[in-house]
């Protein structure tokens, strides 16, 4: 991929992101926005980006995190305490479409990413900024992280009216949901600055996307003033909700609509005669979760997963096979498709590379340049950003 603007590939080609970031989340939009075909340099401090060093590495500052999360950039270090590193960074945010960044406000300031900063400059690029609450809020130079966002925005007690006790997910939430709010919210002010000729800043608060973000489904009964009953997607809350175990591993098994319920019933050898149906409608089921998944889970008990994917499969009970993240690499289906693949990187190792692989008639996507390391593509950023 070349920086000058319309020698890359899909729709986004001759966009060019400047991402100004760390960890998890403004790197993942950054990513994604790659995979789409913009050019983007990320700008990291002279040590790098904290994820360089998360976990194993086969080359100084390349864990597995900065492989994903760094595909398809440029690589440029910029010391930002310093005068030179801040003439440098305002060269870069000149010639921006967009620019995405996760600094504190106060950090912002300081280092001329806040709008006016950035406005007075090149008043055509998109301001992207991303933290744990809004910029003109009270709480805006509040440090948040993954954890803290979902504690703050209902995920923890979502487990707790699960499980009966608050936990975090399992991986990071947030940051990857915030991300993809990143993307569309850019992709929407770019548009807007296409058809206006303005570029405008986006303010991204991670608690309040979150709180939509749960609240969506989950506020529920709660919704009513007054309330018709507890907060709670009645359905995803029940314990009972889980993979089945059979005979040779674990699946899962979803008889969703009524249609569904009734296919599961008879393949299960449930007596449904003079059309007693057991939970018949959807709303049944919901309320009796309990004894609906007991019922499943006797099924899948006596059964191996060969045996349950045939015999759903065969009657449109939706149904899948738990798989391991290991297994994931080697799955003949992704592999076909390109979603994940064995590359071999520049440095000498061979890792596995992976793509949402969203496909487009008329700008089709091709594979972007493997992440790079710390300042690697200082000479190619300077000379022709």
């Amino acid at each position: 991929m070349d920086l000058d603007p319309g020698t890359g590939s899909g729709p986004l080609a001759g966009v060019r992101v400047a991402e100004i970031s760390g960890v998890v989340m403004a790197p993942m939009a950054g990513r994604l926005l790659a995979k789409l075909g913009a050019t983007v340099v990320k700008v990291e401090p002279p040590h790098g980006d904290v994820v360089r060093n998360i976990g194993a590495r086969v080359a100084p500052g390349m864990s597995g995190a900065a492989h994903s999360l760094g595909d398809g950039k440029y690589n440029i270090a910029i010391d930002m305490s310093t005068e030179e590193g801040l003439a440098e960074l305002r060269v870069i945010l000149g010639s921006a479409d967009i620019i995405v960044t996760n600094h504190l406000p106060s950090r912002r300031r300081r280092f001329g990413l806040d709008w006016e900063s950035v406005r007075a400059i090149n008043p055509r690029a998109i301001l992207c900024t991303a933290q744990g609450h809004a910029s003109d809020s009270t709480m805006a130079d509040t440090p948040a992280y993954d954890d803290t966002v979902q504690a703050a925005s209902g995920v923890c007690d979502i487990y707790s009216k699960s499980e009966g006790r608050p936990r975090y997910a399992p991986y990071v939430m947030a940051d990857k949901i915030c991300a993809l709010t990143i993307v569309y919210s850019v992709l929407a002010a770019l548009h807007h600055r296409n058809t206006h000729g303005r570029g405008q800043w986006v303010d991204v608060p991670m608690v309040d996307v979150m709180v939509d973000f749960n609240l969506a489904e989950q506020l529920n009964e709660f919704s009513f003033i007054p309330p018709r009953g507890p907060a709670g997607w009645h359905r995803t809350l029940a314990p009972s909700r889980r993979p089945h175990r059979c005979v040779d591993g674990w699946v899962c098994v979803l008889p969703y609509s009524d249609r569904n319920w009734g296919d599961f019933l008879r393949i299960a050898g449930v007596d449904c005669e003079a059309g007693n149906v057991p939970f018949a409608t959807n709303q049944e089921r919901n309320d009796n979760m309990e004894d609906v998944q007991a019922i499943i889970s006797g099924y899948a008990a006596e059964r191996t997963t060969r045996e349950i994917l045939r015999e759903c499969g065969s009657v449109g009970v939706p149904v899948q096979q738990v798989r391991t993240l290991e297994s994931l690499v080697e799955d003949d289906y992704l592999r076909e498709r390109g979603t994940v693949q064995e590359i071999r990187h520049p440095l000498g190792h061979s890792y596995f590379r992976t793509t949402p692989n969203i496909s487009f008639t008329d700008s089709p996507l091709r594979p972007v340049r493997p992440a790079t390391s710390v300042d690697a593509d200082r000479e190619e950023v300077t000379r022709r950003w």
